[in-house]
């Protein structure tokens, strides 16, 4: 049985459905116009910074707001689903991938295998980027403005992308695959596949309003394809990695620390 099937062969109470719906509600109304405000005030403190060593303290505050901001709203997502009558974890993708789908021949005892090598596949890939950037540096086409004047400057700023890389990672996906995709299920539950992994895309890029609409469509994409590999493997454990990793890529680019001035046209 597929992922949607099995949230849709869920016997949960109407308040349930209706407490996770409002959740998600909530979290795709606030997020977008927070995250833009917390951006906003972001560039004018960045613009204020007398220094470039301002302007990195500036930056690790700001990692650190949203890392733990990040933590909370997961923490919230887990907790809303773990005591609501009818939920669990694993209705919200926090178990091990569904080997099934993938192989249908091979047996729940390898899904451990599965991971271990999916990891390092992962793993290599990112080492193959790093290369690949090494050669031929440059922002990337595809990277919006927004996530250049994000970028860290100094080792100490960069550890805190780490953090946040990682807060986002995990709690994204609890959040914008694991949670909404359950709202929808519970709240639509003849929605085909394809309109689930639209709507999800949809609102992944607009939760990055921030970023402009060259960010939100990149994220969109991507929120697509992470939505996918969660309703292909039934767990968000596989999309969670995949995510820290293309965040974690940025680091791989070299940063061209930017003046405030130029800060102040971002917006």
């Amino acid at each position: 049985m597929n992922t949607l099937d099995s949230l849709r062969d869920l016997q949960v109470p109407t308040i349930t459905t209706l407490m996770i719906v409002l959740a998600v509600a909530a979290l795709v109304v606030v997020e977008p116009v927070l995250g833009r405000r917390q951006y906003s005030e972001l560039v004018t403190d960045l613009a204020a910074a007398a220094d470039d060593a301002e302007q990195d303290a500036v930056r690790r505050r700001f990692y650190r707001s949203w890392t733990w901001q990040g933590w909370l709203i997961g923490a919230l997502a887990v907790a809303v689903v773990m005591v609501l009558p009818g939920t669990g974890l694993a209705d919200l993708g926090l178990r091990l991938p569904d080997v099934g789908e993938l192989l249908p021949d091979a047996g729940r005892d390898d899904a451990a295998g599965m991971v271990v090598g999916a990891i390092v596949g992962l793993a290599l890939a990112g080492g193959a980027l790093a290369l690949v950037r090494r050669w031929l540096p440059g922002r990337s086409p595809l990277q919006s403005s927004a996530i250049d004047i994000l970028m860290p400057t100094t080792p100490g700023a960069r550890r805190g992308w780490a953090g946040l890389s990682l807060s986002a990672g995990v709690t994204e996906e609890i959040t914008y695959r694991g949670l909404l995709v359950l709202a929808l299920t519970l709240a639509v539950p003849d929605l085909a596949h394809g309109a689930v992994v639209a709507v999800a895309a949809v609102l992944f890029g607009i939760a990055h309003w921030y970023q402009g609409r060259l960010g939100m469509l990149t994220t969109g994409a991507v929120g697509a394809v992470l939505t996918q590999l969660y309703l292909t493997t039934g767990s968000l454990l596989l999309p969670m990695v995949v995510h820290v990793l293309i965040d974690l890529r940025l680091l791989l680019d070299r940063p061209a620390p930017a003046r405030a001035p130029a800060l102040a046209d971002a917006r």
